[in-house]
């Protein structure tokens, strides 16, 4: 009845030939595509939903009518290969009607080669203002040179934020403390959480071998950011420096080293990032899972919790890391970018934000103490923890970030690592933002 209604109400305003449109974050006026073709660049069919089959079939349909846009195309690309089709339409004047959706890894060099619109230009303080908390957040910390680029509220805010993640059936078993308790009553610490995993790491059927592990591995980055440090960070000026000098930092950095080679408590295998497959063997205590890789619990042979990062020595309560993931954009030469902001506020209004997220969460959680903290998260993660990931990830020793992981893995202490990097650091952010 609701599809219906809406379509005959776009029938009335197409009749009348009044093509203003009001979203929920703004009045744009009168849209009019004048019959130009909108081209979708993915790494996925992120607009299946709109057309039939979909979950919000007819939707795509109807903004078409309702902007006159007279088609459109969608060029799905590999995840490695998006950023450089983006790039490539854009050097060769194809992109003026696109809308990108690119991930996160592309966004620093898309914008250091202004191929991104500066949306701040078209949209007023009070657009921003209605995003929802962590995509507001996000677009001020990922200011390029003092330039907004996100606004979408369909875009995938809280997919890559981590969490521990906790096997309760493993837990009860060894006789440990329940995290959920420990949370509860101000003590979900480092130091709390190293002791349980030492407790369960152990050889359970006596052949010398460690076959249950207190934890999984982790990226080191959320253990400097947990710990309250960061990679990098913006002076009072705006300008970005190279911050992983920090004390915070490096005691991120010898918690990892600590669990991994002096306790010896976390796999040496088994990583966060894309999921945990041996995680999901039930021999883990702890892991640090990012929020969509929580959906696989359907297939976990054990209950499990969700918490935040724990308590550290530096920071006065657990933090809630928010990651980053992809977003959609609108190339520098759009020709008509206040449209393709039209459209992507009628494709994903904030309604339908709240009501994914709904499902997100309860696609993820066993317990209600989990429902509890990932509402709570969504509105308190810790806006200065995004990562700017043109300093490389923990697999390139190429680049300053990647070296420091690869140094402190071949028995360098974090200090010195990190000491090593910071100059050639602190180079390439300048060059990035033109200092």
């Amino acid at each position: 009845m609701k599809r219906a209604l809406l379509v005959t109400v776009l029938v009335l305003v197409l009749a009348s030939s009044a093509f203003a449109y009001t979203s929920d974050r703004m009045d744009f006026g009168t849209i009019d595509f004048k019959g130009a073709k909108v081209s979708f660049v993915m790494h996925y069919d992120a607009i299946a939903q709109f057309e039939e089959g979909g979950g919000r079939a007819g939707m795509l349909q109807e903004a078409m009518a309702l902007f006159n846009i007279g088609d459109y195309e969608k060029v799905v690309v590999g995840w490695g290969d998006v950023g450089n089709t983006a790039l490539n339409r854009f050097m060769a004047g194809e992109s003026k009607y696109d809308l990108w959706r690119v991930p996160f890894a592309y966004y620093w060099s898309l914008a250091s080669k202004g191929a991104l619109f500066p949306v701040n230009e078209i949209l007023p303080d009070e657009y921003f203002e209605a995003l929802p908390k962590i995509t507001h957040d996000r677009n001020l910390e990922l200011a390029f040179n003092g330039q907004l680029y996100f606004f979408s509220a369909g875009t995938d805010d809280y997919g890559h934020a981590t969490f521990v993640v906790f096997n309760k059936d493993l837990l009860a078993a060894e006789g440990l403390e329940d995290p959920y308790e420990l949370y509860a009553n101000g003590q979900w610490t480092f130091e709390k959480l190293t002791e349980m995993a030492r407790k369960a790491t152990r050889d359970t059927d006596g052949d010398g071998i460690i076959d249950q592990y207190g934890m999984s591995n982790m990226d080191p980055k959320d253990l400097v950011y947990a710990y309250g440090g960061a990679i990098t960070k913006r002076d009072e000026n705006g300008k970005v420096y190279f911050a992983m000098d920090s004390e915070e930092a490096i005691a991120g950095l010898r918690q990892w080293v600590d669990w991994i080679r002096v306790d010896q408590i976390a796999s040496p295998t088994a990583l966060a990032s894309g999921g945990d497959a041996e995680w999901g063997s039930g021999k883990y205590a702890f892991a640090f899972l990012p929020f969509y890789a929580i959906g696989n619990h359907t297939n976990w042979p054990f209950s499990h919790g969700i918490l935040p990062w724990p308590k550290s020595p530096y920071t006065d309560e657990p933090r809630f890391l928010p990651g980053t993931a992809d977003a959609w954009f609108v190339p520098a030469n759009a020709e008509y970018p206040l449209g393709l902001v039209a459209l992507d506020n009628y494709l994903f209004p904030i309604e339908n934000y709240y009501e994914d997220l709904d499902n997100y969460i309860a696609g993820r959680v066993a317990d209600r103490q989990a429902y509890d903290i990932l509402y709570t998260a969504v509105e308190n993660f810790w806006p200065e923890d995004y990562y700017m990931n043109f300093l490389g990830g923990r697999w390139d020793g190429s680049l300053p970030y990647g070296k420091v992981c690869g140094d402190i893995n071949n028995m360098i202490s974090p200090a010195t690592a990190v000491a090593e990097v910071k100059a050639s650091a602190q180079t390439i952010i300048d060059e990035m933002f033109g200092y």
